[in-house]
């Protein structure tokens, strides 16, 4: 499958990749000049080179190649779709978005990663998003590349809009799962979350922004936790940020579950953990057309159940 992009040159006498890569600032220069030497740029009709000095008035078309990215089945994690919203039941493992600004300027940039990522299989599977005046394809929130559950995504400009004054406004309600090691003690973390200078690790700091999450055991087993944890301000990791500083690290999160954790758990003689065990489980909002209140819940997944089962299992 290929995107094809249609310019006409406004100015003439600049080489075909340089104005290539003035026209798609989304691509780099390099990319597009690979482009031009396979036969996927023409100008008024015909294959240039990249050194080809472009005129004033030309026809330039441009075939962008969809990635041969394995089968992503979207049509299976949908858990409700209008003409307003689309509510995903995102697996674990799928990236959000591309790093960068780039897609955000050209949306078609996200196809072209080397592994899929929900911006593009929503170019792909939803094409009507790039012309309906939405930023972003739709996307509103976000979830960390290992976890999985509910993710809305708006297909208006006007659902956007809404829905990102929702979030902005903590008028949505979400709730999480997370298995943990340790046992709950306590049901709130009100702690300022953020980025210490020259880091990139979240942590709580006093110089970062105001944060708030409720929590509820919900079953204990062999020295770890099933906790549900409802955030009541959308900072970023402000979940596993919290739970660390209970010294509740989720399982399998690369920044507070390492070595000693690791070792906590082959001393309890329990598993290792398939990924970050931590689930969105339900989001409740105002639906942004008809101004009611909706409610979307994603079971949880296999892994996430199978994992319990044999904490479970050695009782």
């Amino acid at each position: 499958m290929n995107v094809e992009e249609r310019i006409i040159a406004e100015i003439g006498g600049i080489r075909l990749d340089q104005f290539l890569a003035r026209r798609l600032p989304g691509y780099s220069r390099s990319h597009l000049k690979d482009l031009v030497e396979r036969g996927m740029v023409s100008v008024d009709g015909v294959l240039r080179r990249p050194d080809f000095r472009v005129s004033a008035g030309s026809v330039i078309r441009l075939k962008l190649a969809i990635p041969g990215w394995p089968s992503q089945p979207l049509e299976d994690w949908i858990l409700h779709e209008d003409k307003d919203i689309l509510v995903l039941d995102k697996p674990a493992g799928l990236v959000v978005h591309p790093i960068g600004e780039s897609w955000e300027r050209r949306p078609e940039a996200a196809l072209h990663e080397p592994e899929p990522n929900l911006a593009g299989l929503l170019i792909k599977h939803r094409p009507g998003l790039l012309g309906s005046g939405i930023s972003r394809c739709g996307i509103v929130h976000r979830l960390d590349r290992q976890t999985s559950g509910v993710l809305v995504v708006a297909k208006t400009a006007e659902a956007q809009e809404t829905l990102l004054a929702g979030f902005r406004e903590r008028l949505l309600s979400k709730a999480y799962r997370a298995i943990v090691l340790g046992e709950l003690s306590t049901d709130r973390v009100e702690a300022p979350v953020g980025r210490l200078p020259g880091r990139r690790r979240v942590q709580v700091t006093p110089w970062g922004r105001e944060s708030s999450t409720e929590f509820k055991s919900m079953e204990s087993s062999r020295g770890l936790s099933l906790v549900e944890a409802r955030p009541k301000t959308g900072r970023t990791h402000q979940i596993r940020v919290h739970l660390a500083l209970l010294k509740l690290p989720v399982l399998g999160d690369h920044e507070w579950f390492r070595a000693p954790e690791k070792e906590a758990l082959r001393k309890l003689g329990l598993p290792a953990p398939p990924r970050m065990m931590l689930h969105s489980y339900r989001l409740r909002l105002t639906h942004p057309a008809t101004g009611k209140p909706v409610s979307y819940t994603a079971p949880l997944p296999k892994d996430f159940k199978d994992y319990w089962k044999a904490v479970q299992g050695g009782k």
